[in-house]
């Protein structure tokens, strides 16, 4: 981990977050990756081009919350903030409000062992590469496909 960021959310949320990280023995930065993973990986969210970041609400009591991240986890979170034009406070709300059931009922489905970081965005990735002298990224937010070709063709 080496990357730090701060973002502001509702008490209510990081009260919400605490509970659920302690319950399934998880640090809140694991969790809240797992989550915000879960989320996008699952396209809850469709993306989003030619649009200003939307924010959350004002008028809620908000408390300053730092992350320290792993460098993978700061450049997908940066990514879902880009591609799904909200700022991270409002993603973590988003997913708070809308998948938290969904991401629990695959926790609850997890033995006590399964859960290492096996769900923080695995394989998560991205590539550069130019397309007639134009500069393009591609990203993977979950294994990239050759390595899921090549674990087929090891079966």
């Amino acid at each position: 981990m080496s990357i730090e960021t701060t973002t502001c959310i509702s008490f209510e949320h990081l009260e919400l977050l605490q509970s659920h990280a302690q319950r399934y023995d998880m640090s809140l930065r694991t969790f809240i990756s797992g989550m915000i993973s879960f989320a996008a990986q699952c396209e809850k969210v469709n993306a989003q081009s030619f649009k200003q970041l939307s924010y959350r609400k004002k008028g809620t009591a908000w408390k300053r919350f730092h992350l320290v991240l792993f460098d993978d986890e700061y450049e997908f979170f940066m990514d879902v903030k880009k591609v799904w034009k909200m700022s991270l406070a409002k993603v973590i709300a988003y997913c708070l409000d809308n998948i938290l059931f969904e991401f629990l009922a695959i926790l609850d489905g997890m033995g006590d062992d399964d859960y290492t970081d096996n769900y923080r965005h695995s394989g998560y990735t991205f590539c550069f590469y130019k397309e007639q002298d134009i500069v393009c990224c591609k990203f993977y937010w979950g294994p990239h496909p050759d390595i899921l070709r090549k674990a087929k063709q090891q079966q």
